[in-house]
């Protein structure tokens, strides 16, 4: 008898030997998990906790370990600052039973408690997603009850996963996607603006300037008075001309254009004004009518007038005056009804006190002035002229590219000295030019070449330092603002707190974003 009951004693050692090991084996694999992992026995007694679950909560072994749930809620959780709180009352709503069969039921809890204790009350796993103040932590905990034959709990194990990283990124996506969101209704915006602002399918604009020359364009162009565009190169000025004519009453007859810087000075006059047959050696036998024959009922655009010879100015001078023109080896007037506009990209007041430009003529091409404002002073029009040139191009080249909002930025910040020319050229080559669907920043300074877009960052300006320094943070700030909308947002993105946000705004003026 003796004997067995040495051999039952040997048999339960090795037994407690081997549940030993294994829970020794159990808790090394714990500490090598990164989820918090704790163990309560049927009373409520913590028994063993992982290294993760310290990193997480802030809890250390001594503190809790052979303590009963309850006296470390008490002792550790409540009197803290808090360091641990599983649940709280604004998360009582995410508190669930998970049952097998997948159903949720919410658990009504008006005060903080343990999840192992709920567990062990309860006999069902539990899971709470919710904050560890102290350790600024969002966690998901779940406790699950371990029965015995009789459905007592005898173990519960919770495990704390720590999700403070993926709700950082879906807080970022979020972002990410409101930004997304802001900026397609902005491009959609700006694709309604093109049409809304269409007065005329080729002037395009938004800008105070340009709408002031679009209400005059709609006011002069019914009349048949000589108007004189001026502006510099690659402002549109042929536009502005052709749109004229389109709208006038003379829509129906000829448009001639003259490029009076172009054609040889030798051969202007013959080209404006016509030649009989034989008056002159080579001269075709049958003549040739001039430019302003061929323009009778219509429109002619003298481009470039400030280039014209001294010589043939009174000629034109006459044209204009008597309305008539007379070719070269003729012998009388013709009548001639047309209608005069000119353009030039030059000053023509300084071209009269130089001698270069007759003063009677320019007050007779002066009657209707009409000013094109460069590219770099009705920046607001750029967005707009960019989609424009977008749709021309995807639908000549067969293509469907867009842009992106930093795209759009640098071309809004570049000084465009080729004017509206500049930027037509600049968005074919972007369409033409590489296979990706959406054209970035570092698209246009690839396709574009850095230089360029470099110069205009560091361009220039007057005044002193102080004033070119304000008026560079005045720009980067304004435009921060207004695409975060916010001046947390608008600090985190520049590096400086909120209050220094404000301030900087409200020194610099700006108001609105």
């Amino acid at each position: 008898m003796d004997n067995v009951n040495m051999n039952e004693i040997g048999y339960k050692s090795d037994e407690q030997d081997l549940f030993k090991k294994r829970e020794a084996d159990a808790l090394a694999i714990a500490d090598s998990i990164s989820d918090g992992i704790y163990i309560t026995d049927k009373n409520g007694v913590v028994t063993a906790i992982n290294k993760a679950f310290t990193e997480i909560t802030g809890i250390k072994a001594a503190d809790i370990v052979g303590k009963n749930m309850q006296q470390v809620w008490n002792n550790v959780v409540l009197n803290s600052d808090p360091a641990f709180i599983e649940i709280k009352p604004e998360d009582k709503a995410n508190v669930f039973y998970m049952f097998n069969n997948g159903k949720k039921k919410t658990l009504k809890t008006r005060k903080p408690c343990s999840i192992a204790l709920l567990v062990l009350k309860e006999k069902k796993p539990i899971s709470v997603l919710t904050t560890i103040d102290r350790m600024n932590k969002r966690v998901l905990i779940t406790g699950t009850p371990f029965l015995d034959e009789d459905k007592n709990v005898v173990q519960v194990l919770t495990i704390i996963k720590d999700l403070t990283e993926l709700f950082v990124l879906r807080e970022k996506l979020e972002e990410v996607e409101k930004e997304k969101a802001k900026y397609l209704s902005e491009i959609k915006n700006l694709k309604k603006d093109i049409k809304e602002r269409q007065l005329y399918k080729d002037l395009i604009s938004k800008s105070s300037s340009m709408d002031r020359v679009i209400k005059l364009i709609e006011n002069v162009s019914k009349t048949d008075a000589t108007i004189l565009i001026t502006g510099e190169t690659g402002v549109g000025k042929e536009v502005v001309a052709r749109t004229i004519f389109k709208n006038s009453k003379r829509a129906n007859g000829p448009y001639i254009r003259v490029n009076c810087a172009a054609i040889p000075e030798n051969l202007l006059e013959s080209e404006l004004f016509g030649y009989e047959k034989g008056s002159f050696t080579g001269a075709s036998q049958n003549g040739k009518l001039g430019l302003f024959e061929m323009a009778n009922n219509g429109t002619i655009l003298l481009d470039e007038i400030g280039e014209i010879p001294v010589k043939l100015q009174p000629k034109l001078l006459r044209v204009l005056q008597e309305r008539e023109i007379k070719r070269i080896g003729g012998t009388s007037n013709i009548k001639i009804d047309v209608r005069v506009i000119a353009a030039t990209n030059l000053n023509l007041e300084d071209e009269v006190k130089k001698g270069n430009f007759r003063e009677d003529l320019y007050y007779r091409l002066n009657v209707i002035p009409i000013e094109l404002p460069p590219l770099r002073e009705r920046k607001e029009d750029i967005s707009l002229l960019v989609y424009n040139f977008l749709g021309k191009f995807n639908k000549a080249y067969g293509r469907t590219k867009d842009f992106d909002i930093t795209a759009l930025e640098i071309l809004e910040n570049y000084s465009w000295p080729g004017n509206v020319r500049e930027l037509e050229n600049s968005i074919e080559r972007l369409v033409v030019i590489g296979d990706e669907h959406l054209i970035t920043r570092n698209t246009i300074l690839s396709v574009l070449g850095q230089d360029k877009f470099y110069e205009a960052s560091t361009e220039t300006i007057d005044g002193t330092l102080k004033e070119a320094v304000d008026k560079f943070e005045r720009n980067i700030l304004e435009k921060t603002l207004k695409s975060c909308g916010s001046t947390y947002k608008a600090a985190k993105i520049l590096g400086i707190t909120q209050s220094t946000v404000v301030r900087k705004a409200k020194a610099l003026g700006i108001t609105e974003w």
